[in-house]
């Protein structure tokens, strides 16, 4: 689940309003609560701002501060790709806090007294939460699927085109050693299947179990090794020929897909 925790603390206190949860943990609330707050006074100690987002080892905390009502609300994930969204998701979720518990007397009314708010929160924030989960997991699938699809494009085209059928029966040892020992670094890469004519195939691969964080480093020294037996094989006259002929074709084709994924220094510059 990338979804893990959302809090709601006291700006003045530290102290936790509210908190849901959807993963196992041993931290005490009220101290998690206490040492997010300290995160961001000690950001505006330092730099005078509010911190909006931290990445840690495994997690991200998004951070928003709410001065008028005095309240810090706290997203905490996995390492997603893509933080923006998640961003746009805690603003949802402040809106709906206040919707909620806001009264005509307080903005933010001591709401532990009213249990069937609560419940009703929980209810909403356990469905958007839901609902965000599987888009982010279509999302994520997608764009492993892409990701398969760029690669094994350029991936083709060197040992299809590029790289000579002469030098790729001399080498095709040395590929599947390329192959195998970067594939190690995900299990659910194993399926990947190299033919001397059909080329490097994802097809047997299933993309829901693929790691994305890192997906494209492996993909890319896989592409950079292969366009390496291919330059060791071809006099550099050949090879930029082939480049012009084969692989600017396919950069101009995919440009949308390599600039939104961010590819070009992994994937172009490889080429050049």
């Amino acid at each position: 689940m990338a979804i893990h925790s959302f809090y709601v603390i006291a700006w003045d206190s530290g102290q936790p309003l509210y908190s849901r949860t959807w993963v196992e943990v041993t931290e005490n609330p009220t101290l998690l609560s206490g040492l997010l707050a300290s995160v961001e006074l000690l950001a505006m100690k330092v730099t005078e701002q509010h911190v909006d987002m931290v990445t840690m080892k495994d997690s991200r905390f998004f951070f928003k501060v709410d001065n008028e009502n005095s309240i810090l609300l706290v997203f905490i994930t996995d390492l997603i790709d893509d933080p923006t969204r998640f961003g746009e998701y805690l603003d949802m979720l402040h809106i709906r806090f206040l919707e909620n518990f806001s009264d005509a007397s307080s903005h933010i009314p001591v709401y532990q007294r009213d249990p069937q708010r609560t419940k009703v929160f929980d209810e909403l924030v356990d469905s958007l939460i839901s609902h965000w989960e599987t888009g982010e997991a279509s999302l994520r699938t997608a764009k492993v699927v892409d990701l398969f699809d760029i690669f094994t494009q350029f991936y083709n085209i060197t040992l299809q085109k590029v790289i000579s059928e002469r030098s790729l029966e001399m080498h095709f040892t040395d590929i599947q050693r390329i192959l195998s020992t970067h594939l190690k670094a995900d299990r659910a890469l194993q399926p990947v299947t190299l033919d001397k004519y059909s080329g490097i195939s994802f097809d047997q691969v299933d993309p829901d179990r693929v790691n994305l964080q890192g997906l494209d480093d492996i993909l890319s020294v896989i592409l950079k090794e292969l366009v390496a037996i291919a330059r060791r094989t071809r006099r550099r006259e050949s090879y930029e020929a082939l480049f012009f002929e084969y692989y600017v074709p396919l950069i101009k084709a995919e440009q949308k897909r390599i600039e939104e994924y961010g590819l070009q220094q992994k994937l172009v510059m490889e080429l050049l």
